[in-house]
């Protein structure tokens, strides 16, 4: 066994107190720095050269050692003991040193097998607390999952009987509905078809009157039409039978509604004035210069052709969605004027004869406009044109002018 200077630490301690008390003369010029040095223990450099420079210098241990003043081997703990043999060098000193370092191994290992247990006993309890925590959460966890369990078989019991109460409501709903529907449609059935009967009505009646001998001076004043169509039809028998035979009285006159009127501060130009018809009018007849509207829409699509058939199309399209889809469900009489619409078809204006929109091929439209205006005086009719000439005509009826302008602005932003 070779001896390390951590195995003689003590007799290096000492030897480093007395060289520290010589005068620095008398210390030997391989310790001088040892004896300059402030630290408070031995650096491992100090420590291999105070073992070098005792191991080699007999009268280096002896003054050490007179210095030091050991206590008796039988006494001193063994580092000490070796420490002592070390400097003294007596006979068998070194397996003495050897013994005394080996008691200082196993005193050693007996700490360590001592630590180790406690640790061992330590980890066992912790060990312990911990399967008794798992078990104690392991319970409360299947505890916790019946309690959840049954409030979710609860909550799914009350979630069925609440989809059943609402499956039988929502029959019950549907039921409900499909008779409302039946009976709406039927009412409309019913107002389509004294719609149908008052412009049977009207054209009789137009015919009738332009074919008598007496002229329009001869009237009292203007005809009016009620809001009612059945009455209106009723009132158009009159005047029929009245022109077909020539009697002098004139045909009892229906009592004129309040006349019609733009809500306050709603530009009839501006697209605010159609959303108003779509979203919030009541029933209302609306008369369309054709020509005028379709000249309007090209403008405000920035187009440089002339309105064709494709743009009729568009427009009558949009208008037929608009009162299909309006909250008042209104009616459209659409002109088109045979003096700027060269090679239209005369057919034309038939496809259009639906329940909701009318077309008519005329050869001045703006007349025949006036004329279904003042045949409608007293019931709820806008004009959509921008010829002021035509509007103002109209205007002398009661009748209400919407701007082409905002009919254009609309279609471009329609929703239907």
């Amino acid at each position: 066994m070779n001896f390390q200077p951590e195995d003689v630490l003590v007799a290096l301690e000492e030897a480093r107190r007395f060289i520290k008390a010589l005068p620095p003369a008398e210390v030997p010029h391989p310790l001088r720095r040892t004896r300059g040095s402030s630290s408070r223990r031995l650096t491992p450099v100090e420590a291999r050269t105070l073992y070098r420079a005792l191991d080699g210098d007999e009268e280096l241990r002896r003054a050490t050692l007179d210095n030091w003043g050991p206590p008796s081997l039988s006494g001193a703990d063994p580092r000490t003991a070796a420490s002592v043999l070390f400097l003294e060098r007596s006979e068998n000193w070194e397996s003495q040193a050897r013994g005394y370092l080996a008691e200082v191994e196993l005193d050693g290992a007996h700490d360590e097998i001592e630590r180790l247990r406690r640790r061992e006993r330590a980890l066992r309890e912790e060990i312990r607390l911990l399967h008794a925590q798992t078990e104690r959460l392991r319970h409360q966890a299947e505890e916790e999952i019946r309690e959840r369990t049954a409030h979710v078989l609860q909550d799914l019991a009350r979630a069925r009987e609440r989809m059943v109460d609402l499956e039988s409501r929502a029959a019950d709903r549907g039921r409900e509905a499909d008779y409302w529907e039946k009976e709406a449609n039927a009412a409309w059935d019913d107002l389509d078809e004294a719609d149908r009967r008052y412009n049977d009505l009207r054209d009789r009646y137009t015919k009738a009157r332009s074919l008598s001998d007496h002229s329009d001076a001869n009237l009292a004043g203007p005809v009016g039409f009620s809001r009612d169509p059945l009455e209106t039809a009723r009132m158009l028998d009159q005047m029929v039978g009245y022109w077909q035979v020539g009697a002098d009285a004139e045909p009892q006159q229906a009592a004129l509604s309040d006349p019609l009127v733009l809500p306050s501060g709603l530009d009839p130009k501006s697209i605010d004035a159609m959303e108003w018809i779509f979203f919030e009018a009541p029933r209302l007849y609306l008369v369309v210069d054709g020509w005028n509207a379709a000249h309007h829409w090209h403008y405000h699509q920035q187009i440089v052709e002339k309105p064709d058939a494709q743009t009729k199309a568009f427009i009558t399209n949009k208008l037929e969605n608009l009162v299909r889809y309006s909250v008042g469900h209104h009616k459209v009489s659409f002109y088109l004027d045979s003096r700027f619409e060269i090679g239209l078809d005369p057919d034309w204006a038939s496809q259009f004869k639906s329940r909701r929109l009318t077309g008519f091929y005329v050869e001045d439209a703006d007349d025949a406009i006036v004329l279904e205006v003042a045949a409608r005086e007293g019931e709820p009719v806008v004009v959509i044109t921008s010829d002021n000439g035509l509007a103002e005509r109209c205007r002398e009826h009661g009748a209400v002018r919407i701007y082409s302008e905002a009919l254009a602005q609309w279609m471009a932003h329609s929703p239907v």
